[in-house]
């Protein structure tokens, strides 16, 4: 693949030859070294280090002052003679590396912004240019010559800052990147000896602005996850997410759940103190304590503005959020971290392990629709010892202690009877008239639908194997659409743009699955009903 975007440093042998000639002195200068015969055997090795931007508390903007030199761990090093590859190697913990080549031969070195390995434990990450054709980033060395059989060859990839603005090629921002990857990779490995990653692309451009349009040209409109592919932005003075680390590690987790795990959300526009769908409550507020779970640090900071001087924090660690619930993104935030860290300000101290368990586990498989309820049922189940705890941190939260994965317990509607219960149980001959609200927002065109209300949540149960048809029958000339699924793999539904009654048909297999049902145009109340063909 041909790449097209190559970050060239001069890179100096460390050798200097003077005249000798200052202070008076009529000492002949000394010779340089002969140097070997070519051909012999030689070793180019060396540390990688990218310049790493750390945030000012105080603003939460970038601090470039505060500017450091960090290791490039666990990328793909390439000894390069013309184009053909000589040797490679893996950089280890501390940035270090070590390729084979022969003295008199003329190379050059690659760092590949890459993260690749197989076997027990595989995984393999690039981070490409989506305004360049995908292609990946590298950092190359000048030429040099060989003149020894050992050599130090030392690179580092800048940031670019000039001062005051980029005026350089941003060649640490790939690596810093993948460095917030490797940090995830690392954690990981200790909770599972045997993890296997999807390949992920990881796509950041200094293009890549919060507008709408055309992915090609930058235009992403914020960061996000999709099908194996995360979306940074980059665009100096306005929006760059390349050094706000929690915001990689955020969306990386969404990539995760996708994956190793299971995430049911809908997506969609979201904030601190939203009362929003449970499942994109528990998705968001799953990815802010990701993000401090991964780097033992509560503090998520997201950098933006001129000269990337302004940014906002969220303490995920916080307990006292604004609208807390079972449908709040900050009540699912503080608990996982709550039951992740050990400070002595929590009841609970589980550690990664019990965390990692549920989700690739039963969490995975559960019959409900992903959200606390099914998340805190199954930690309770796998640590019993440490229900008293856990239950605390559900009650300082105004969740109902007493949880299934169905939430059949919880009574807090917010003030709204339509919102509760959370599932409405169905079997086959049941008709049941149900409601959908608008009170926290959500049917503007750019929310998705996605605050608590705006849909109602189904539990079919399917006694026998059969057909079957979820009927859904609007007063008037609402929209009207249904979804059904099982263990949260999509099974059957409509959402095709009608007024008239929508009928959901098809075979299923005995069991128990959940729907989605929604107006799609505004809160309203309509006739739902399961029939059995």
């Amino acid at each position: 693949m041909k790449l097209s975007k190559i970050f060239m440093i001069t890179i100096f042998t460390g050798l200097v030859y003077g005249c000798g000639g200052g202070g008076g002195s009529s000492e002949e200068p000394s010779p340089p070294p002969t140097p070997p015969p070519s051909g012999e055997a030689a070793t180019i090795s060396g540390t990688l280090t990218f310049d790493k931007v750390p945030h000012n508390t105080s603003t939460n903007g970038l601090n470039y002052n505060g500017t450091v030199e960090a290791p490039i761990r666990g990328v793909t090093v390439q000894l390069l003679e013309g184009t053909t590859v000589v040797d490679s190697d893996v950089s280890d913990a501390t940035g270090n590396y070590s390729v084979d080549g022969e003295t008199g031969v003329t190379y050059r070195l690659r760092v590949r912004a890459e993260l690749k390995q197989t076997g027990t434990q595989s995984w393999d990450i690039e981070v490409v240019d989506n305004t360049s054709s995908n292609a990946q980033y590298v950092l190359d060395s000048a030429q040099f010559t060989v003149s020894s059989t050992s050599e130090t060859r030392d690179l580092n990839a800048d940031s670019g800052w000039g001062g005051s603005s980029y005026t350089s090629t941003r060649a640490a921002a790939p690596f810093n990147i993948l460095d917030r990857v490797y940090v995830i990779i690392d954690k990981l490995q200790d909770v599972d000896a045997n993890l296997t990653l999807d390949p992920l692309v990881i796509n950041w451009s200094p293009n890549n602005i919060a507008e709408s349009g055309d992915i090609a040209n930058g235009r992403i409109g914020t960061s996000f996850y999709t099908q194996d592919q995360i979306y940074l932005l980059g665009a100096q003075d306005s929006d760059t997410d390349e050094y706000d680390g929690h915001v990689i590690i955020h969306e990386w987790g969404h990539y995760f759940e996708d994956n190793n795990a299971r995430s049911d959300s809908i997506g969609g526009r979201h904030g601190g103190g939203d009362r929003l769908d449970m499942r994109v409550a528990f998705g968001e507020g799953f990815g802010n304590a990701w993000s401090g779970i991964i780097t033992d640090d509560p503090f998520y900071r997201d950098s933006f503005g001129p000269d990337q001087s302004q940014g906002f924090f969220i303490n995920v660690e916080n307990n006292n959020v604004s609208n807390p619930g079972w449908f709040s993104e900050g009540s699912v935030q503080s608990i996982l971290y709550d039951i992740y860290d050990g400070t002595s300000d929590d009841s609970a101290n589980l550690g990664l392990q019990p965390i990692y368990n549920v989700l690739t586990g039963q969490q995975r498989n559960t019959e409900a629709f992903t959200s606390i309820f099914s998340f805190m049922t199954y930690i309770k189940d796998e640590n019993p010892g440490d229900a008293v705890a856990l239950n605390a941190l559900l009650t300082a939260q105004n969740i109902n202690p007493n949880v299934d994965i169905w939430g059949s317990n919880e009574t807090d509607n917010e003030g709204q009877p339509d919102v509760i219960p959370v599932y409405n149980e169905f079997n086959p001959g049941d008709t049941q008239n149900l409601c959908t609200i608008s009170t926290f927002g959500g049917f503007a065109s750019n929310d998705n639908r996605n605050k608590l209300g705006n849909r109602k949540f189904l539990r079919l149960n399917i006694p026998s194997d059969g057909s079957y048809t979820l009927r859904l029958t609007p007063p008037g000339s609402q929209d009207l659409d249904g979804f059904i699924f099982l263990r949260g793999e999509f099974v059957n539904g409509d959402n095709a743009a009608s007024t008239s009654t929508v009928n959901i048909t098809g075979n299923l297999a005995a069991g128990t699955y959940t729907a989605d049902v929604q107006s799609f145009d505004e809160a309203a109340c309509f006739d739902v009903s399961l029939i059995q063909n």
